[in-house]
Order: C-alpha cells, then structure tokens, then sequence
C-alpha cells in the first residue's frame, strides 16, 4: 500500500485510475493510509505541500469519502478552518470541487463543527459556502431536516454571523433557493435590500423563479443532481479533471521550465506556483448572463 500511495504522491498529467481502484479493493488495509495523510496535513501543511504537484491528500479526502470514513469529517473541518490564506493554498481551485459534498459523506453527527465552520469569519469564505452547501447536502439525502437547517439560514440572514461578507450571504441564499425559499423570502428581500448579497451569484429574480415551481418538485429534482448527492466513486469524480489532460501537464512543464530557468538566471528570488487560468465556479458565466458560473451554465 505504501508503495502505491508513494507512486500517486504527485500529479504526472496522467490519472492513476488502475492504482486508485487497487486502493478501492484494498479500503480496510487504506484506510489507516490515507488517515494519515490527511492527519499530516492538518498538522503541518507545509511539510506535505513538498511540490505544487502533490496530489495524494485529493485522493485522500474523496477515497475517504466514498468509504464513509467519518473521521475524515472533524479533520476536513480543520484543515478548512485554517486561515483564509493558508487554505487557499492548500487547496486552490480544488476548494469548490466537491468539498461540501465530501463533508457530508463523512458527517459524523457533530453539527456544531459544520457550523462553527460557517460562522468562523477567519475561515476562507469558499471554505465556509462548502460548509454551507454541505448542510443542503445533507438535507436532501435526509441526515439533517429541513426546519432545521431552514431555521439556521434565518437566523444567519438576521443577525447570526459575526460580519457582513456580500460572498457568504450569497451562498446562503443559494442554499435557501435549493431547499424552496418559501419561509425566509422576506429575509432574503431584505438582504437585496440592503444592498448585501454578491448579486452576480444569484438574483432575486432567480428566487422568485423557483417559487413558482413546488417545493416537492425542487427538492426532488434538486436531490436527483449530482452536486446534491453524495460521494459514490472517488474515480469518476476525478478522472475529468483538467489537470490529467495531456495539454494541461505539457503546458504546465514548460511553466515550470520557464520558473527554473529564470530562477538559475538569478531572475526570481522564490519558486512561485504556476498559476493557470481556467473558468472558475465563481467566474462570470462565458454565456453572459452577468451571474457567476455555478449559478448559469455550471449548474
């Protein structure tokens, strides 16, 4: 096992699907493997972010996540509640690709973790709307009720959180529209109101939208989409990501090639990560609707 996890310790452009599902066959002997690799990044991130291709934590988390590991759940909310900064840098782009739905396949039943998440304004605020979704998560395969949850966006959207931040009011909205908003509509006019809701996300003319449908039919179409539902298959999650594509890798090298050589030039002082441009789910949407892309075309 040891020697498995060492050959994917890295990202070489190519997806290592015959290793993850000798993995996959092998979970209880894994399991303590991959624990450990996620209980290393929570102690010292720096130590495991060796090289801007270390990828095996990714692994990690979604492999653990189908498993249904749940003590994976108290590790990711500490890894996640790290300063802003630092989990950006441990994440990237990858903060918003499933996180709220591996914390709900590994929730343990310590709602006050999730939600500490969510009202921890030190906290990265894609971190805190992946708490947030999680919540929705867990409401449609039915391991949180409704009123509950409902409740606790009211209450957030009325004085709960600790600060105005535009991003995380958005999300909540969101997260209120994915549950049928009936109940707190007037909270969320007055939040469009107020002028405190990040409205290239989401419009009020979307929440609207939606209540004109039924709840029964929102919530059923709503749990039937796959970024509502559970981790099943930490491969098929995986192997579409843009960083196992052939052109991706080459472009990367030759990045990484330019940085070295200007590094021996005595051009650079650091070795900084290559940043690559690609839409994000909060980029403005391609189509040009004016709303981010996770809310339009992303969806």
């Amino acid at each position: 096992m040891e020697q498995i996890l060492q050959a994917i310790r890295y990202n070489n452009g190519k997806f290592p699907r015959n290793e993850l599902q000798h993995i996959i066959e092998q979970k209880e002997e894994a399991i303590p493997y991959l624990l450990q690799i996620m209980n290393d990044l929570k102690d010292d991130y720096e130590k495991v972010l060796d090289r801007p291709t270390r990828i095996d934590f990714i692994y990690a988390y979604f492999l653990l996540a189908q498993f249904q590991v749940k003590e994976l759940f108290p590790i990711m909310i500490d890894v996640l509640s790290k300063p802003s900064e630092i989990c950006e840098n441990i994440f990237d782009d990858a903060i918003t690709e499933g996180i709220g739905r591996i914390l709900a396949s590994v929730y343990n039943g310590e709602i006050d973790l999730l939600l500490g998440l969510i009202e921890n304004t030190k906290a990265n605020q894609y971190a805190r709307g992946q708490a947030l979704n999680a919540l929705v998560v867990l409401v449609l395969n039915d391991h949180l009720s409704r009123d509950f949850v409902m409740d606790y966006f009211k209450q957030l959207m009325n004085g709960k959180l600790a600060e105005t931040n535009y991003y995380i009011n958005a999300e909540i909205v969101c997260c209120c529209e994915d549950l049928y908003p009936e109940e707190v509509l007037p909270d969320i006019q007055r939040l469009y109101e107020d002028q405190v809701v990040e409205s290239t996300i989401i419009r009020l003319d979307s929440i609207e939208k939606t209540l004109q449908k039924t709840k029964e039919d929102v919530l059923r179409k709503n749990y039937q989409k796959h970024n509502f539902q559970l981790i099943t298959s930490a491969i098929e999650e995986l192997q579409d990501w843009a960083c196992f594509r052939q052109d991706f890798h080459e472009m990367l090298t030759n990045s990484y090639s330019k940085v070295e050589r200007s590094a021996a030039s005595g051009d650079l002082k650091s070795n900084p990560a290559v940043k690559v441009e690609k839409i994000g789910r909060n980029d403005p949407c391609t189509c040009g609707s004016g709303q981010k892309y996770k809310k339009c075309c992303g969806r």
